[in-house]
């Protein structure tokens, strides 16, 4: 892992190298200045992502300008040049009108004036630019935006809204990584305009949505996100069970108590500190932890992630996690170590070890369930000391799907300490247990 020492050299580095491509450009009889995110982060003193440049260089003049360029985006003005192994996109002023599709601008047109392109942008704080020179231009307000803490849109918040509808989601993004305000002006233009939001693709809105589940202030990104009633708007339809949690969060905010298991959880424990605490800071168990929070079981969890375009793998990680809550759910504390066990052997234990720290994080004690997790010998069917080939020989049956019920049976009596993991002892109670015959004898 980098030191914080190595880090800011980074970031040095790569705002030189964004200085020199501007400089380069400069001395081509073109004007340029870094803009947007670098410049906000770099007056915030953030670690930098990226670097963009805004310049009066057609497309044209910039790829021929660099060795190594990508025409990533032609018709926009926008082309990537390689620079010490790191992408550096560089665009041309322009003017935007016309945004029949909510989400792309209908015409671009090329512009000499700095001022005009920066007028096009979403946030104040990201409608600054930087010299070669030192100089901070900032014509919209955004070192005030930035002083204030607030997000503050340039111009006319349901204009900007309405030109692209996932400024909506960024706006929520910003405020919550920030820890700024949304002022009352872009609230009201979000909550106005929530629903041009199914003109964006479902897919943006969940990389967005991603974004702050892994950033510096998840409880309250949630907090807006329900709270605008923005999820209504989604494309596509989200499953009921979670769209009534997030209408129920909307109309009366965050659960007071955080307690999917349906115990006596703490007072303190609410679904958005826990959230926020800095031992649940994985992405995927901050997602099963919201998930479960608002009693969202495994299936509805995993329709959620696919809606959204969330990986498979990490989307079967979350709903599995988000299982093992929903099988808990109100169970008595006479029947919680059976229960547990069989949780563990239908989620996965990945999945209950997601729940466990999620709980843990919580300030609930687990013990006992974790004493529980560790004496199970084994969790899965491919762990068992027989094969299913080796039923069927033993037993003289046809292969059939009694194969994979017997072995579940066996799975769940060797998890559970009552038979040992050998294949002698397997056998012999796969014989005593096994259903009446429909296959006939092989």
């Amino acid at each position: 892992m980098e030191s914080e020492m190595d880090m800011q050299e980074n970031d040095r580095k790569l705002w030189e190298d964004g200085l020199a491509l501007v400089r380069t450009l400069e001395s081509a009889g073109y004007r340029a200045y870094l803009v947007g995110g670098c410049v906000r982060d770099r007056w915030l003193g953030r670690p930098l992502n990226d670097i963009d440049i805004a310049t009066s260089a057609k497309p044209e003049a910039v790829m021929e300008l660099f060795g190594r360029t990508l025409p990533t985006g032609l018709r926009h003005g926008t082309v990537t040049v390689m620079e010490g192994g790191r992408p550096f996109e560089v665009t041309t002023f322009r003017r935007e009108s016309g945004y029949s599709d909510g989400r792309r601008p209908d015409e671009v047109a090329f512009v000499d004036d700095l001022n005009e392109d920066l007028a096009r942008r979403d946030f104040t704080f990201n409608a600054m630019a930087f010299s070669s020179e030192g100089e901070l231009i900032d014509p919209y307000g955004g070192q005030d935006a930035l002083r204030a803490g607030v997000v503050d849109c340039v111009g006319d918040a349901a204009e900007r809204f309405g030109e692209d509808a996932l400024r909506m989601v960024r706006a929520i993004r910003f405020a919550a990584e920030l820890g700024f305000d949304i002022l009352p002006d872009v609230w009201d233009g979000i909550v106005g305009q929530r629903r041009r939001l199914k003109q964006v693709a479902v897919e943006r809105i969940g990389a967005e949505w991603d974004k702050m589940m892994g950033g510096s202030g998840p409880e309250q990104a949630m907090h807006y996100l329900f709270k605008s009633g923005l999820l209504a708007y989604v494309k596509e339809p989200l499953p009921e069970a979670f769209a009534q949690a997030a209408e129920q969060y909307r109309l009366n905010g965050s659960p007071r108590e955080w307690d999917p298991w349906g115990a006596s959880a703490s007072d303190e424990a609410t679904l958005g500190s826990l959230l926020a605490l800095p031992a649940l800071l994985e992405t995927d168990r901050r997602w099963a932890a919201l998930l479960a929070g608002l009693h969202v079981g495994a299936e509805d969890a995993s329709a959620l992630l696919r809606t959204l375009r969330i990986g498979g793998h990490r989307a079967a990680r979350i709903a599995s996690a988000a299982g093992v809550f929903e099988r808990l759910a109100g169970c008595e504390e006479a029947e919680l170590r059976s229960v547990w066990i069989e949780a563990v052997l239908a989620c996965g234990r990945p999945a209950a070890e997601d729940a466990l720290a999620i709980r843990e994080a919580g300030g609930e004690p687990c013990e006992e369930l974790s004493e529980w997790l560790e004496a199970m010998p084994i969790a899965t069917v491919a762990e068992l000391d027989v094969k299913g080939d080796e039923l069927a020989a033993y037993l003289a049956r046809t292969p059939g799907p009694w194969i994979a019920e017997t072995l579940r049976k066996l799975l769940a009596e060797t998890a559970s300490g009552r038979l040992p993991n050998e294949k002698f002892a397997l056998l012999s109670a796969a014989k005593q247990t096994r259903a009446p015959e429909r296959e006939g004898r092989g």
